[in-house]
């Protein structure tokens, strides 16, 4: 998501916008059904919140948020290994122990998926199957931004790989998360569904980034059913059998970057939509953040709080 991950070694966080398996965990989403999933940073410091979001606000589901390429090596944002991050991998077995199911995102504003990193299809492959057997995930998100989302040589050949491991993985799931005007997705995301459909894979759910439109101030929980709706009308111009079910959500809650506020209320807006239309994934950005700033939000975004007046998780559940 846009700019509110801390700096990490070797990246811009302000950029546009354990070994062995872990117990598996599924979130395919059933027809008619919406999952809520929400993200979380792995290494800004407030991953409690997602404990505390599992273990007493009933949240059954989250993201966690980024791997990225580094070459044809898949690590996590804070440049620690998949498989060998002494602080992420603990946090996400916890979570998984505590009967939560994880999506495992790739990419996000300050960095790229390992389909955009390596040219080498089969380490692409083992890089992303690396991820799958180290957390025992059946799900994997690509947040596709910045740079990445115009370039689809790189997105089909991220593409053909996910083909192949959904047909060596039975049950895995894969979306992509993309940036959205309350028009829809630009040109360049429409690209994208393209290059899925070129690769031979569908899709199971195109995740809509409903934040930071930079259009001035308006009703951010209309304009976000705004974009799913035009979403999803691209969604079908490019392959007619997407339908809501595979459509996803994802409001910035609180302050966005550009000085937008999508409030409680918005959620509730969104969150009665969504159930009634059947939309596939709800999410938000981000878990870290769902809770009031200390001493008030000071109007600009934070990766850590929300800028608006909330008890703690409140947007969790308002969306849940």
């Amino acid at each position: 998501m846009r700019r509110l991950r801390p700096a990490v070694i070797g990246l811009a966080a302000t950029a546009l916008a354990a070994s062995g398996a872990f117990a598996a965990s599924g979130t395919a989403t059933a027809a008619g059904s919406t999952t809520f999933a929400p993200y979380t940073d792995m290494s800004n410091n407030q991953e409690g919140l997602l404990d505390t979001a599992i273990t007493q606000h009933g949240v059954k589901s989250f993201t966690a948020a980024f791997v990225i390429g580094s070459g044809c090596n898949a690590i996590w944002g804070d440049t620690l290994p998949v498989g060998g991050d002494s602080y992420t991998d603990p946090l996400i077995k916890k979570a998984q122990s505590e009967g939560a199911s994880v999506i495992v995102s790739n990419g996000g504003a300050a960095g790229y998926p390992l389909g955009w990193t390596c040219t080498d299809e089969s380490a692409i492959e083992a890089g992303y199957q690396k991820i799958i057997d180290s957390y025992g995930v059946k799900s994997l998100d690509f947040d596709i931004e910045g740079g990445a989302v115009a370039d689809q040589t790189s997105a089909t050949r991220n593409w053909t790989a996910m083909k192949n491991l959904k047909a060596a993985n039975p049950g895995l799931t894969v979306s992509a998360t993309l940036p959205v005007l309350p028009s829809g997705l630009t040109q360049d995301g429409v690209n994208i569904l393209k290059s899925a459909k070129t690769a031979g894979l569908k899709l199971d759910v195109v995740n809509a980034m409903t934040m930071d439109y930079y259009q001035g101030d308006q009703d951010m929980g209309q304009a976000a059913i705004k974009a799913g709706q035009a979403t999803l009308a691209q969604m079908q111009s490019v392959d007619s059998s997407y339908s809501y079910a595979n459509l996803g959500i994802t409001p910035m809650i609180g302050t966005n970057d550009d000085g937008s506020t999508f409030t409680l209320a918005d959620a509730t807006t969104v969150k009665n939509w969504a159930s009634s239309n059947g939309v596939g994934r709800l999410s938000l950005w981000s878990e870290n953040r769902d809770q009031a700033c200390s001493g008030g939000g000071g109007g600009a975004a934070s990766s850590t709080c929300s800028g608006v007046s909330q008890n703690q998780l409140a947007f969790t559940d308002a969306l849940k």
